[in-house]
């Protein structure tokens, strides 16, 4: 059970914050959620693939006082629930004006008055997995409030999806507070493409989840929920991708690596600089590209079999479009024909990447 809790852990931090309001009882008025301090228990009960997980949560009851909370033994905890194990996660801190939704019963657990706030079912080992930047899909029916005039911290990613923080934690980093929030872009690892955004609201922000919503964490275990696509935004378009480049080696940042840079012309993005990186394996490539224009950038991955004759070498594979920015945000694209063509010194490459996208 050992492992199995530790990858409950990961998982259950990742969805569970999202979870406040979800258990079914009676509606409870509104709180004051901002910058609101918390912490939660989760009681585990059951063995894969059938996992239960109360959750409990302080908010609305105390600010979890931290000499109490520091004080909590999850193994001493799991004896008084007569659980199976017990996790703490927090101390957090919920962002939104207000919130409306359901919960549960109020009950003292450790010295700490909680309610419970959601239940969540763990069916598989892929339920245990974690990983930033990725989105989990969860039950649950919320109304979540920010006011006109409030600061929202916001993370962009490349496929126009849009995710406003709901909750920050103090887990990784005891020392993160809310006026850390507006320079947080320039401490997490974001993957490509992706962008932290910090503004304030000129309208009110209403983010309703009916019996569902999706989350993701960034690197710091802060909590995010995907907003919903704008009403009448247009539908994505497909359009003929056909680029021609030249290419030069400049160099390989490690044993098999070769990153090559050059400029390229061509259907959609016009002309500009295209930026290659692959790694060899065998008789393969693989690896990742961008191209820059003036109207924004686009970048992907590449697979690639290569063949030597003499002093040339030729890549002939597919190509896939991850994402993009400015007129080519959001852009996605499958099986695109890859060609690359160069002596095997790297200074004379010719390439082609010839398909369909849409953005």
């Amino acid at each position: 059970m050992r492992v199995r809790t530790l990858g409950l852990l990961a998982m259950v931090i990742a969805v569970s914050v999202a979870a406040l309001g979800s258990a079914s009882a009676q509606p409870r008025r509104a709180i004051d959620f901002h910058d609101a301090r918390y912490c939660e228990i989760f009681e585990l009960r059951g063995a894969l693939p059938d996992v239960r997980i109360k959750v409990w949560n302080t908010i609305g009851l105390n600010r979890c006082p931290a000499a109490k909370w520091e004080a909590l033994d999850p193994a001493s905890l799991a004896a008084e629930l007569g659980a199976q194990a017990v996790i703490l996660n927090g101390p957090r801190h919920f962002l939104m004006d207000s919130a409306s939704g359901k919960t549960g019963r109020v009950r003292s657990i450790g010295g700490l008055r909680m309610r419970k706030v959601a239940t969540i079912p763990i069916t598989s080992a892929a339920d245990l997995d974690r990983t930033p930047y990725t989105e989990r899909t969860i039950g649950r029916t919320t109304i979540w409030q920010w006011d006109r005039g409030r600061r929202v911290y916001e993370l962009l990613a490349p496929d126009g999806s849009n995710y406003v923080m709901q909750s920050y934690a103090q887990i990784i980093d005891p020392e993160l507070t809310i006026g850390k929030l507006r320079r947080l872009g320039d401490r997490l690892d974001l993957p490509k493409g992706w962008r932290y955004r910090t503004r304030r609201l000129n309208r009110d922000l209403k983010l309703r989840a009916k019996g569902k919503a999706t989350i993701i964490q960034d690197d710091l275990q802060n909590t995010y929920q995907r907003l919903p696509r704008k009403r009448g935004a247009s539908p994505p378009k497909r359009h003929r991708v056909d680029v021609i480049g030249m290419t030069k080696t400049v160099g390989s940042p490690t044993p098999g690596t070769v990153v090559d840079r050059g400029t390229f012309t061509g259907p959609p993005f016009g002309s500009g600089s295209i930026d290659i990186e692959v790694i060899f394996g065998g008789p393969s490539v693989t690896g990742t590209f961008e191209i820059v224009s003036r109207r924004g950038s686009a970048f992907g991955t590449v697979a690639m079999d290569y063949t030597i004759s003499g002093s040339e070498i030729t890549f002939r594979g597919t190509a896939e479009f991850t994402g993009g920015t400015k007129k080519f945000r959001g852009i996605r694209g499958h099986d695109l024909k890859a060609y690359d063509h160069n002596m095997l010194d790297g200074q004379s490459g010719s390439v082609k990447l010839r398909g369909f996208a849409r953005y």
